[in-house]
């Protein structure tokens, strides 16, 4: 059974997938991380911590090979070891959200207003979970089981720092349940976290983060655009079965 497409587009290299087919010593911890400067510039991150095999693959050259999407974007990857676990992260810059591709996410500002020598600006991020499984032909109830065993104890972490002041965060909603985020900031910016079992964030339709901020600088309309998506090669593999 394929993993990947349940994946953001990046967050996999050829060993974690190798990980994830041999049971449950292939599973890792995930993250994403989004920073909006002031001039509507910023950042994009994917983080993968892992131990085992797959950590050891998160730590071979040979392993960094993207997975099931285009060259749109080029990032600038560096791997750490934290004691027995390996982290690798993946980080894109853009100038403007419209120069950044992604899968099943979008990421977008919209101006409100403004409010004295303010602008008030809404973010938000939306992962588009349910959409990556429905180019699954084989999604099905045996498939949830097995997502639920091997991602049992992993975290799904989205983080966003924003300029200025927050003035509203929206509920995220997961499931059946409510994520709070953790806040904090200082004179520039605030960062906001949400953490939540991997396997909620896997087993959900859709995650939508939004947050209001206020701050000074140069802010327009702007929205990630959709990356390439390749097709599944289990097609060829059904072809050689008997």
């Amino acid at each position: 059974m394929e993993f990947v497409q349940l994946l953001p587009k990046r967050a996999l290299t050829v060993a974690v997938v190798a990980g994830t087919a041999v049971g449950l010593s292939g599973c890792f911890d995930l993250a994403q991380k989004v920073a909006v400067h002031s001039n509507s510039s910023g950042s994009y991150a994917i983080e993968i911590a892992a131990q085992g095999i797959v950590g050891q693959g998160l730590g071979d050259k040979r392993g960094h090979v993207d997975i099931g999407d285009d060259d749109d974007n080029k990032g600038v990857t560096h791997v750490r070891h934290d004691g027995d676990t390996t982290v690798r992260t993946t980080e894109f810059a853009f100038k403007d959200l419209s120069g950044l591709k992604l899968g099943d996410e979008s990421v977008a500002l919209h101006v409100k207003g403004k409010t004295g020598d303010l602008t008030e600006v809404n973010f938000h991020r939306s992962f588009q979970i349910g959409h990556a499984r429905q180019r699954r032909e084989d999604e099905d109830h045996v498939g949830r089981e097995v997502l639920q065993s091997m991602f049992g104890g992993h975290s799904y972490t989205f983080a966003v720092w924003l300029p200025g002041k927050i003035e509203h965060i929206a509920p995220v909603r997961v499931g059946n349940h409510t994520v709070s985020p953790t806040v904090w900031g200082d004179a520039y910016g605030h960062t906001l976290i949400w953490k939540m079992p991997l396997t909620d964030a896997f087993m959900s339709e859709n995650i939508d983060f939004d947050v209001d901020f206020a701050a000074k600088g140069d802010f327009h309309d702007a929205q990630s655009l959709p990356g390439t998506h390749h097709h599944n090669r289990h097609h060829d593999d059904d072809d050689d079965s008997d």
